[in-house]
């Protein structure tokens, strides 16, 4: 998705919430410029196949396909989705280095209000099938843009984009992925009212040659002293940047604020999967 930089997209430093139209690759947006300066408000983006997602102007979201029993991420109510964005769903923290001076900086955190100079804007486009968030970070003079959109073929799909616009060259560290996914077969009730259970059936293995992490329970969840198979599982794969390393949870987010080496995770259970 490429946009050009003006001052209407946030480069003028201001705090006031304007809206307008706009084309972006040829295809028509309706952008909201400063929409952190708003009241979250809620979203929802339509597939033309069985696709549902319903997305806050925090970020946190819901998602999956035909009903809420097979959802990708939690299915909860509004108030909760305002309030998810820091554990579920896109999550991405960026180590600039500048000068030879190293700076954290995560997009979307409203955590780290007054860190940096941001303006945060939301792009829909009118067909009403595609989402894209942007910061601008006018101290680092970079940008951090991730949209979503669905296909019948690849599910949901994330596409990420980072600008320098600044005249200097940088070095960047970048852990970026998505949050609390979901294993496959976790119907609506145990979501909600056995979330730690659910927890405690999830297997997520990775695929080293391909990428490919597999989000499965490793049985079916069951109080019956009785076998229970679960043959189904959600997966997630990228494309673009090669992953120097994958993760399966966040266990190790506190680690790469902290500047330290990560390890690779090829197998997890029992905890919220990642990727």
């Amino acid at each position: 998705m490429m946009l050009e930089l003006s001052k209407k997209n946030g480069l003028d430093d201001t705090d006031e919430v304007t809206g307008e139209f706009l084309s972006i690759d040829g295809e028509r947006f309706y952008a909201i410029h400063n929409v952190d300066k708003m009241a979250p408000f809620f979203i929802s983006v339509i597939s033309s196949h069985d696709h549902w997602l319903f997305i806050s102007s925090t970020g946190g979201l819901t998602a999956g396909r035909v009903s809420p029993d097979t959802a990708l991420f939690p299915y909860i109510t509004v108030d909760r989705v305002h309030e998810c964005a820091s554990h579920t769903g896109s999550k991405s923290i960026l180590r600039v280095n500048v000068k030879g001076e190293q700076r954290l900086w995560e997009p979307f955190n409203g955590e780290h209000a007054g860190r940096y100079e941001v303006s945060r804007n939301v792009y829909k486009n009118l067909l009403g099938s595609k989402i894209c968030f942007e910061e601008i970070n006018h101290d680092l003079q970079l940008l951090f843009r991730y949209s979503w959109a669905t296909s019948d073929r690849f599910g949901f799909v994330r596409q990420c984009e980072l600008q320098n616009f600044g005249g200097q060259s940088i070095s960047v560290d970048l852990l970026d992925g998505l949050q609390n996914i979901l294993p496959a077969g976790t119907p609506i009730t145990a979501q909600t009212n056995a979330s730690n259970l659910v927890d405690a059936y999830k297997w997520t293995e990775l695929d080293e040659q391909t990428g490919l992490a597999t989000y499965s329970l490793y049985s079916g969840i069951s109080d019956r002293a009785e076998p229970s198979e679960s043959l189904r599982a959600n997966t997630v794969f990228c494309l673009g940047l090669e992953a120097h390393k994958t993760l399966l949870s966040s266990k190790q987010i506190s680690r790469f604020r902290a500047g330290k080496e990560l390890e690779r995770e090829f197998h997890r259970r029992g905890i919220r999967g990642a990727y």
